[in-house]
Formats: C-alpha cells, sequence, structure tokens
C-alpha cells in the first residue's frame, strides 16, 4: 500500500497512525497496581479511497520516448476481529490500479494489483501500536496467473522514547517480485513538539503537519507510490527480454495538502505537487525508463468506524 527511500515502495502501508495517541487513564486495580484504560474505541472497518492524476512529461530512456501521464486509483478495506486483549485479526482486501498515456517505450499502459489482507494488530486505543500483515495476491499487467503471484510481508511497531511527545518506528518488508532488495528494514520517527504541530517521518508518506484545530491539518511532505509486477507476455515486444519480465514501477512525489476530519469517522485529503520522478525498473532485465518532472493532484477519502 503508501509512501521516502529509493527502494521501498509500500503503496498501501499507512503508518500515519503508528503513533500512540496517548490518551489514556490510570485507575487502581483490586492489587493496587496501576490499570491502563483506553478512552478511545478501536475502530474494526476501516475503507481507503486515493485517486490521483499526474501530469505529462518525456519518458527516457537514452532519449525520449514521448510524453506520458499516469491515473492512480486505489480502493482498501479492511476489517478487525478481536482475538486476546488488545490483538486484534485485520482481514479485508485492496485494488489498485496505474494508467500509464501511450508511448514508443515498450513499458506497459497499466499495473495492477488485486490482493487480500491478512494479518494482527496490536491496539492502542484507536492507534496501532505493533502489526504484521501479508497481502497474498496477483500483481500484473493484465494476466491474472501463477507467475503474478506474490505474498509481500510488512511487520513493524512503535518504540515510545518520551510519552505523548516522541516515537520510533522499527520494522522489515519483503516482496518476492522485487527485482532488488526483496527484504528491506524500516525505521522512521515520530514527534510532536507541540499542540498543533507534528512530524511524521516515517514511510511511504512523512509529513510535516501543522493543526490549528482538531478537525484540519495541513502538511507538507513526501510521497512514494507505485510497486512491483509481472508484465504479460508477448512476443513481439523489443527488447524481447522485456516480455514477462518482472518490474518496480515508483512514483516518488513530494507537496503539501489539506484534509479536514468532517467527524472522528470520515477524512478528506486533498493534495497536490510535483512528481519528482516515475520510473519503471526493470531489474533483471537490465532496463530502465524515467519521467521528467511533472505536476500532480490527489485525493484522498478515509473513513474507521
Amino acid at each position: 500500500m503508501k509512501k521516502l527511500i529509493h527502494l521501498i515502495p509500500i503503496f498501501s502501508f499507512a503508518l500515519a497512525t503508528a503513533a500512540f495517541a496517548g490518551s489514556e487513564d490510570t485507575s487502581k486495580s483490586v492489587a493496587g497496581t496501576p490499570a491502563v484504560t483506553e478512552t478511545e474505541q478501536v475502530p474494526l472497518d476501516i475503507f481507503k479511497s486515493e485517486h490521483s492524476y499526474v501530469f505529462e512529461s518525456d519518458l527516457n530512456h537514452g532519449g525520449s520516448f514521448g510524453k506520458q501521464g499516469e491515473i492512480q486509483n486505489e480502493l482498501e478495506y479492511g476489517h478487525r476481529i478481536k482475538l486476546s486483549g488488545n490483538f486484534y485479526a485485520h482481514v479485508g482486501f485492496s485494488y489498485d490500479r496505474f494508467d500509464f498515456g501511450s508511448t514508443n517505450a515498450p513499458v506497459p499502459n497499466h499495473l495492477q494489483s488485486a490482493a487480500g489482507i491478512i494479518g494482527v494488530d496490536y491496539m492502542h486505543g484507536s492507534d496501532v501500536g505493533a502489526f504484521i500483515q501479508a497481502r497474498p495476491g496477483f500483481y500484473t499487467e493484465n494476466d491474472f496467473d501463477y507467475s503474478s503471484v506474490d505474498v509481500p510481508l510488512t511487520a513493524g511497531g512503535v518504540i515510545t522514547l518520551q510519552p505523548d511527545k516522541l516515537y520510533v518506528f522499527v520494522g522489515a518488508y519483503a516482496a518476492f517480485l522485487r527485482g532488488s532488495f526483496p527484504v528491506l528494514p524500516l525505521v522512521g520517527v515520530v514527534w510532536n513538539p507541540c499542540d498543533h504541530v507534528k512530524l511524521f517521518g516515517v514511510l511511504p508518506e512523512p509529513k510535516l503537519i501543522y493543526s490549528p484545530n482538531k478537525k484540519l491539518d495541513f502538511y507538507l511532505g513526501a510521497e512514494l507510490s507505485g510497486g512491483s509486477y509481472r508484465t504479460d507476455t508477448n512476443n513481439s515486444i523489443t527488447p524481447h527480454k522485456l516480455s514477462g519480465a518482472q518490474v518496480d514501477y515508483t512514483d516518488y512525489r513530494a507537496g503539501g495538502g489539506v484534509a479536514y476530519s468532517v467527524n472522528k469517522n470520515f477524512t478528506v485529503d486533498l493534495g497536490a505537487g510535483v512528481s519528482v520522478l516515475r520510473e519503471f525498473v526493470f531489474d533483471r532485465a537490465g532496463e530502465n525508463y524515467r519521467t521528467d518532472p511533472a505536476p500532480f493532484i490527489r485525493l484522498e477519502l478515509k473513513a474507521a468506524f
């Protein structure tokens, strides 16, 4: 899923909720020891819809192959089932699709993934304290067959350095279809220097956020979008080694936006900026196609109940 490090396209991995909210009450248990009572309800149903458009720019590989734009559409639904204590099973599905303008380059006109979501979350109120998640599914151009099957795995957790102030996220990501570095470590920092400012230095969407009130957020940051896929078999493609090849597609973005919480369950996020670089890396075939910078716009809807 998700937002940057050059090597980690984790498209739907939403870690902006990884920091603990810090809203908890302490009371005395029967034995006289402190007991934590969570004041925020765990959201059991999570929905995300993201749509973006990157304007046209030149696609290059030793020279321009023409202009190309990008349309991205992503849908995701997840449901939590209480297991024991703060542990919840997390199941659901996601669909992500990139459509590209036609050029003379031997790159796909679109890439898509359809995957299930299977995992376990450790919840702290409404926030995720730790998790492990697998997304088995098809990551392909058109052919939904065994060669496009992958099971990306992500695991991580939050370490509290200063309560309500400073946190560190650590974890790891792995995907069989990635062309290089199939297993990668993850690390990030969440810092709340004051009530109105928050820094999410966490992939795939690091942000500096200013919140004048509880409903409105203004932010500057970056975003990493993309994934690893299997292209279709095409004997007429040149060079032939790109027929049925593995490709890592990545879109590196920088910009800003505004997020408005309609209520505690529903948020609308509108962003814009520059797609600094989009690239198709056929790592195992030794081919790389890159675009020039271009502006982008993005709309994201989130709901949690």
